[in-house]
């Protein structure tokens, strides 16, 4: 029985090597880049570091060690590698949604603004061309006016009896005379009479013109007034879009470097490890998985929140899941944060 187990365990060394010798061949000759299976070649080389340890083969065991300790760094490598990958796509995602959002923020309210300026020009339009058919009318009404027997003085009435009287005595010499002295003063009086008739008027077309002034000058305002609000309200919505951004930037910055700041600590605490095969880039995986840290977003009464995609319109929905308690490390994991490329 004893005999047996012993060809058993020769058969499973003797694959084991087989095995690891053809990793090691594979490393040799593709190397190990991105698409090389790293966490298969580990489980195969530490299964046989085992094997030759329980043989006896040391210095097979303490190759084999040296290989794997590469191997873990180049996958750990990897892992930072996507990571910072990650973070800097997720910030682009932030920066376009951003940009998107603030391009359509512009887009409608210069159309709301245009709009606003195109109904303005719409009233000032209207309001000129009412006191243009106002101002016409009353010229009309000026000149079509029907002239009335004019009121002239007592004296000019006089000299028109005499007039007649002495014309009737058949003394034409003094009749013209008062003639005369009548048509004179007529001209005086009509002259009078047309001016003071075209001051009437002057001065009513003056107070009309002065109503319409005050009326286009009092719409202006009001436009002004509504202009200078719709500008206000749009630099108020402006500043909140920008904050609401600023508030999702640091939300992000700050999970971002939680997430580096623990990966630091756990790949330094996981190097000290004599004990374990596995990579630092595993206890990561495991650790995220318990909830331990990880990029994870939490949102609000709700069970599940989008790895992807910022939502700029509903960004106040979410709060990241990296808090002061989740950022705090002791001094040792602090001495072993990895540098990352900063934000």
């Amino acid at each position: 029985m004893e005999f047996s187990d012993q060809n058993e365990e020769n058969n499973t060394y003797e694959q084991q090597e087989l095995l690891a010798r053809k990793v090691l061949e594979e490393i040799a000759s593709i190397g190990t880049g991105d698409d090389a299976p790293l966490d298969e070649y580990i489980k195969i080389l530490a299964d046989y570091r085992r094997a030759c340890e329980r043989k006896g083969n040391y210095k097979e065991a303490e190759l084999v060690h040296h290989v794997l300790k590469q191997l873990r760094l180049e996958e750990e490598n990897r892992h930072i590698s996507a990571l910072t990958q990650q973070q800097e796509t997720e910030r682009q995602g932030l920066e376009e949604a951003h940009m998107l959002e603030f391009q359509n923020f512009n887009r409608i309210w210069n159309e709301k603004i245009d709009a606003f300026e195109e109904h303005q020009l719409d009233c000032e339009a209207s309001m000129l061309e009412r006191h243009s058919m106002e101002l016409a009318e009353f010229h009309a009404e000026m000149t079509k006016e029907n002239p009335t027997q004019p009121k002239f003085s007592k004296e000019l009435l006089n000299l028109r009896k005499i007039q007649e009287t002495l014309a009737k005595q058949k003394n034409y010499s003094e009749a013209y005379k008062v003639k005369l002295k009548s048509d004179k003063l007529m001209a005086q009086e009509l002259e009078r009479l047309q001016r003071e008739k075209a001051e009437k008027y002057s001065k009513k077309e003056a107070q009309i013109l002065s109503r319409h002034r005050s009326e286009l000058t009092a719409m202006r305002a009001r436009m002004e007034r509504a202009k200078d609000e719709l500008i206000r309200a749009r630099k108020r919505e402006l500043e909140m879009l920008l904050q609401r951004y600023q508030n999702v930037k640091r939300g992000l910055e700050g999970q971002q470097n939680i997430i580096k700041a623990k990966t630091g600590a756990i790949l330094v605490k996981h190097a000290s490890n004599k004990k374990s095969d596995a990579s630092g880039s595993a206890a990561i995986n495991v650790s995220m998985v318990s909830g331990a840290f990880g990029p994870v977003m939490i949102r609000k009464k709700s069970p599940t929140a989008p790895q992807k995609n910022f939502d700029m319109n509903a960004m106040d929905q979410y709060q990241y899941a990296g808090t002061a308690e989740n950022a705090s490390t002791t001094n040792e994991e602090r001495q072993g944060n990895i540098e990352l490329p900063p934000i």
